[in-house]
């Protein structure tokens, strides 16, 4: 048996360091010390206190689990990887695990509906993406379905439409044809679905007027025109053409701008 001859308070608030026989023997959590009642004076034996060691590494843990909690949302996997980068062993891991479950702290349902509720209204993704996030911070499929069900179609449709918008401005200077691709793609890199972005197309207006598709088409074809500047002129039509079909522009108002620029060369 080992008596406990001093107790004192650490420089960490909550932290107390233990005395045994005049020699410091180990340092406990404030939880730790009352659950034990321990006291100067106090006797105890080895396996004592190794169930004392024992309790306040999961003291530990559970502090750095809540420490981790307390700047977001996290699930169960997320404080897990947390808990092994300070090498944590897997028992005291389980065992803070079931103790912030029981206490509501940890709760994967409902982080992903936070997560899905966080995606439809201040940081905007399709549920494609916020499916294969929820997936990846370990939430299981089951309720990864359950919370996506929140996340209606209609939803979906306004959201992406706000969005198209967007990007219909930003590739206004694109070929119709190349700027809904553009779209089509940029719903996609979001996390909607490509039926949803063809809806979307189809309710909003993304063609060029004639003007437009005009004054467009000509600065490229002006620009192709001068990087081949130094082909013969059949080569330098075939190629000013093939860059402008690759750009998404009818053949029709292709052959138009390039016969208007070799009429000019001319």
């Amino acid at each position: 048996m080992k008596t406990i001859t001093k107790i004192s308070t650490q420089k960490q608030a909550g932290r107390y360091s233990i005395e045994l026989d005049k020699q410091f023997a180990f340092g406990v959590a404030e939880s730790v010390l009352i659950k034990y009642g321990l006291a100067k004076g106090r006797e105890l034996d080895d396996q004592l206190i190794e169930r004392i060691k024992y309790d306040d590494n999961i003291a530990k843990a559970r502090n750095a689990a809540l420490n981790y909690l307390g700047h977001a949302l996290r699930t169960v996997k997320q404080v897990r990887q947390k808990l092994t980068e300070k090498e944590i062993e897997d028992r005291i891991q389980d065992e803070v695990i079931v103790q912030l479950t029981d206490l509501g702290y940890l709760d994967d349902m409902n982080y992903a509906l936070h997560y899905v509720s966080t995606k439809k209204n201040i940081s905007p993704k399709g549920p494609v993406v916020v499916k294969r996030d929820l997936l990846q911070a370990g939430v299981s499929e089951e309720i990864v379905t359950t919370a996506l069900a929140t996340y209606t179609m209609e939803e979906q449709l306004a959201l992406a439409e706000k969005m198209a918008l967007k990007f219909s401005h930003t590739y206004r200077h694109d070929a119709t044809r190349n700027k809904q691709q553009k779209i089509l793609q940029a719903l996609a890199n979001k996390g909607f679905s490509f039926d949803v972005g063809q809806e979307v197309l189809l309710q909003i207006d993304t063609v060029n007027d004639d003007a437009l598709e005009l004054e467009n088409i000509t600065r490229q074809a002006e620009k192709l025109w001068r990087r081949y500047q130094k082909e013969n002129l059949s080569q330098r039509q075939y190629k000013t053409k093939n860059g402008l079909y690759a750009k998404g522009y009818t053949s029709e108002l292709i052959d138009r701008v390039v016969s208007t620029l070799v009429t000019g060369e001319g």
